[in-house]
């Protein structure tokens, strides 16, 4: 047995010394003949590649490392000694300056068992579902995890560790609460803690699998809460835990506990599947690759559904490729290892070419490879099998059915996998080498090489794709004085997968890639593009810029000229080489709408002006009663709230939709343009105060506190939360604009929804009100003047409500329907002139405002003033009134008599 065991040992030891001497991420085997004593024993191990990497610690890296060890032993007793010998190494051991070995452990045997090899996982370590039902659980039984398999993996898989975490539940019990349950030393605490403990322990043996322990927490009041916590490896259901605690409701109302069946928590809206077993909200579970992968999963529990938040997993095919070229670096012979694995990587993109195009990790892993193939090529003479595989490797991973993946990779804003692919094609093309010509086409790419061999013909080239779209690319004879051997390719959909970083006005490439490369220097080019899409505006050339954005890539302008010809094409000309493009922006499906909005908004910011001096002007003259005071303090805050934002829009207008100020102009005009719609409200529910609620009575100063915290607290707050919630992930504003979001979070409906309701309840308020005055009684009456100001109140409401919302319906109709141009045209209308509307119907058409206008400027002596006679004063005998019953203009006649001579004056005052 001792010899067995050094045996072990021994192996363990020259597997950390041979560690020491390999590269991270090189996989490798090898086979030693060990002697100990007068015994021989071979022994093989195996180091899978590549090394898992778990996580980054600065310029640290952490690897899981994956060793399988070939021995023959009498029995798995001797497996003890070895599981010892591991938890007894001083970690962490240094094997080789920065690289230390932090932890080992034991957790997959397999032995021989008839014709099969039979694994066994180690405590707290499991199959996965995925591998229990594919190689037969030992136990025959479907399972969510299981602990033997009956056929070893030929993959190499191991036992994953298993998920452990806890639930905390509770349940509540009809008994009265003592304060002796605070105290964990009293003799109650104790007791009630024992009784349960063993209750749910024995109620959830057979019941649940995978508990490990459980444990009392504490109790509350509110009859008797009972807290506790369950320590699982995940492989409980929820089911499960409702029949373990139907179980505990029975056993403990035996013992005298009285539980609330359906006070149970903690266990709704687990997360179950036969993948990943159960685990809480939030809670995230690492577990191994399906079959013929390497690598790890992480999945997070979110709203009661497994979420996959990571998934590194890489066809093990492509992992061998990828180990295998990393070696070219120190390899001696270069030249002929490259063309080899280049066919490697092509024939496995083919045959595989579903699995990879699934998998954003082993795409990433292929461009990885791609990568060290165009480095390794800098040196060598490529040639046509050379480039063709090459070629063909590219527009396998670049279809349509990759689109999913690569947008995954592109999510990560530091991920450069698309500009790396774009890269290498470039720098391998470069070393390709002919004496003639050479052509490629495939669905996704077209390639076409050529050794200039005259440099007075000028070189021309042009593509097209299924007869859809082409592109073309032209260097003057001036440029090719060298004979160089020219590389062009162009790509139908690589724009798919390029990312428009900062894209700020809703840009898209339109047209195909096209990239040139020559061994030599060229100053001029010129490219021309058939757009795509005919619909999109503005054309601008660009190129594949590799060093932009911390060297992640993006398109730039700068260096290319564009000019638009005929039949929807443009033509770029450029001073440099590499990969070129159109992008070009949808057209302004309003233009018109730009003039509208600022000869509108012109207007309504005079208007408003001119409200809020009006108001001023006629203040004293008009505020005598509360009802009249109240309504004039709302109609100049609309007036300032509609003013304000106005500003504010056309400040958003005027600057960059992706800095801090544009937040900012969005935060204010989200907030005062709320504010005018929340004093909209305030007049509406003064109006319903003063006609329906007429025997409740507020002071000025009560009504005036109401009314500024309805106008000003409450859109505050919407607007707060907005931005607190949104703000964060850069998700406040439009990318184009600076208004609030709406293709990313919908935080638009934090102003369309309060809009519409304050709208909905403003009309069901002037229906009231109206039923209400049309059935007007005796006693109304006697407030002649108050009434007179609450017609003024409903009037404005019953136009200017239906007017807003009218307003931004059509304003909602632009973010549904954005390439409407009669829907711009109404919503731009509407909303340039509210000002004027809220100056017209909230102040000019006030008669009292007239009347005191009138009477401050003095104009009704210039307008119908004629004197007939003068006597000593007036009869007010002679003062003919007609009563306005229907709310027409009212005239008064008055017959003023002159001392100074017989002539009479007639004065006509309309109100």
């Amino acid at each position: 047995m001792a010899m067995h065991a050094v045996n072990l040992y021994s192996i363990i030891l020259l597997l950390l010394v041979n560690f020491s001497q390999a590269q991270v991420l090189h996989g490798y085997e090898d086979q030693y003949n060990l002697t100990v004593g007068s015994t021989s024993v071979n022994h093989e191990y195996q180091i899978h590649a590549p090394l898992r990497q778990k996580r980054e610690v600065t310029s640290l890296q952490e690897y899981v490392i994956d060793i399988e060890v070939f021995v023959t032993i009498p029995d798995e007793s001797y497996l003890d000694g070895l599981k010892q010998f591991l938890k007894k190494i001083p970690y962490p051991l240094n094997v080789e300056q920065n690289v230390n070995v932090t932890d080992g452990v034991l957790t997959t045997t397999c032995t021989q068992n008839g014709e099969y090899t039979q694994c066994k996982c180690e405590k707290d370590y499991a199959w996965s579902s995925t591998i229990c039902n594919k190689y037969r659980s030992c136990s025959g039984e479907y399972a969510i995890t299981c602990d033997c398999i009956q056929v070893a993996s030929p993959d190499g898989l191991y036992c994953p560790a298993k998920s452990s975490f806890v639930l905390k539940m509770s349940f509540s019990m009809d008994k009265e609460f003592v304060p002796a349950l605070n105290n964990i030393s009293s003799p109650e605490y104790n007791q009630y803690k024992s009784d349960i403990e063993d209750t749910i322990i024995q109620s959830y043996s057979g019941t649940v699998m995978g508990i490990q322990t459980v444990a009392v927490t504490g109790f509350r009041s509110g009859s008797v809460i009972v807290d506790y916590e369950i320590a699982t490896t995940g492989t409980l259901s929820s089911s499960d835990l409702q029949a373990g605690n139907d179980k505990i409701t029975s056993s403990l109302l035996e013992k005298g506990y009285k539980v609330n069946a359906a006070s149970f928590t903690g266990f709704q809206g687990l997360c179950n599947n036969s993948d990943y077993g159960v685990g809480q909200d939030l809670g995230i579970i690492i577990t191994a690759c399906p079959a013929q992968q390497i690598g790890n999963i992480n999945v997070q529990c979110k709203n009661g559904e497994w979420c996959i938040i990571n998934n590194t997993c890489v066809l093990k095919e492509i992992n061998d490729i990828l180990s295998n070229a990393q070696k070219l670096a120190s390899s001696p012979e270069p030249v002929t290892e490259l063309p080899i694995l280049i066919e490697q990587l092509n024939n496995i993109s083919t045959v595989f070419i579903n699995n990879i195009t699934s998998s954003a990790a082993t795409i990433s892993s292929v461009v990885d490879i791609l990568t060290i193939f165009s480095n390794a090529a800098k040196n060598v003479t490529i040639t046509e099998t050379e480039l063709g595989g090459f070629i063909e490797t590219v527009n396998n991973i670049i279809g349509s059915e990759s689109t999913k993946s690569w947008d995954a990779l592109n999510n990560q804003n530091a991920d450069s996998t698309s500009s790396r692919l774009l890269q290498s094609v470039e720098l391998f093309a470069t070393s390709f080498s002919t004496n003639s010509f050479f052509k490629l086409e495939t669905n996704n790419i077209n390639l076409n090489a050529i050794k200039i061999t005259n440099n007075n013909i000028a070189y021309n080239e042009s593509f097209k794709f299924n007869n859809t779209v082409h592109g073309s690319v032209s260097i003057p004879s001036s440029e090719l004085s060298t004979l160089p051997v020219i590389v062009s390719i162009a790509y139908l959909s690589i724009s798919d997968i390029l990312p428009l970083r900062n894209n700020t006005t809703k840009e898209k490439v339109n047209g195909i890639v096209l990239t040139t490369v020559v061994n030599s220097v060229i100053k001029k080019v010129s490219l021309d593009f058939e757009m795509k899409n005919t619909f999109l505006d503005k054309p601008e050339c660009v190129f594949w810029n590799f060093t932009l954005f911390n060297n992640t890539g993006s398109w730039d302008t700068s260096g290319c000229t564009s000019v638009i010809l005929g039949n929807s094409n443009v033509r770029c000309q450029c001073e440099h080489l590499t990969s070129f493009s159109i992008l070009m922006s949808p057209k302004d499906p309003c233009k018109i709408c730009t003039y509208i909005t600022y000869i509108g908004l012109g207007i309504s910011i005079g208007s408003l002006v001119l409200c809020l001096l009006i108001e001023a002007i006629v203040w004293q003259s008009v505020n005598k009663n509360k009802t009249s005071y109240i309504r004039h303090v709302s109609i100049v805050n609309l007036a300032l709230s509609l003013l304000i934002a106005d500003i504010w829009f056309i400040i958003g207008a005027a600057i960059n939709a992706n800095t801090a100020a544009c937040s900012a102009a969005t935060f204010f005009t989200h907030f005062f343009y709320l504010a005018l719609f929340f004093w909209m409200l305030t007049l509406a529910l003064l109006l319903f105060f003063r006609v329906v609620l007429v025997f409740k009575d507020l002071g000025k100063s009560q009504m005036l506190a109401i009314a500024f915290c309805l106008g000003y607290g409450c859109p505050l707050i919407i607007a707060v939360v907005s931005v607190a919630v949104t703000a964060p992930k850069s998700n406040y504003t439009r990318t184009d604009a600076c208004w609030l979001n709406w293709d990313n979070t919908m935080v638009l409906l934090a102003f369309v929804i309060p809009a519409l309701v304050i709208i909905t309840i403003n009309l069901i308020i002037l229906i009231v009100v109206i039923v209400k005055m049309l059935r007007r009684t005796i006693g109304d009456m006697s407030r002649a003047e108050e009434t007179s100001t609450l017609k003024v109140v409903a009037r404005c409401i019953a136009i200017l409500t239906p007017f807003l919302g009218l307003t931004w319906g059509f304003g909602i109709g632009t973010v549904v329907a954005p390439d409407n141009k009669g829907i711009h045209v109404v919503f731009t209308v509407l909303n340039a002139f509210q000002g004027f509307f809220v100056l017209v119907f909230g102040t000019l058409l006030d008669s009292k405002i007239r009347d005191a206008l009138l009477k401050t400027f003095s104009l009704s002596r210039n307008v119908s003033q004629q004197t007939r006679s003068t006597t000593g004063g007036v009869s007010s005998g002679n003062t003919n009134y007609r009563p306005n019953i229907f709310g027409q203009k009212k005239t008064y006649r008055v017959h003023e008599v002159s001392t100074s001579s017989n002539s009479t004056s007639n004065y006509s005052v309309l109100s």
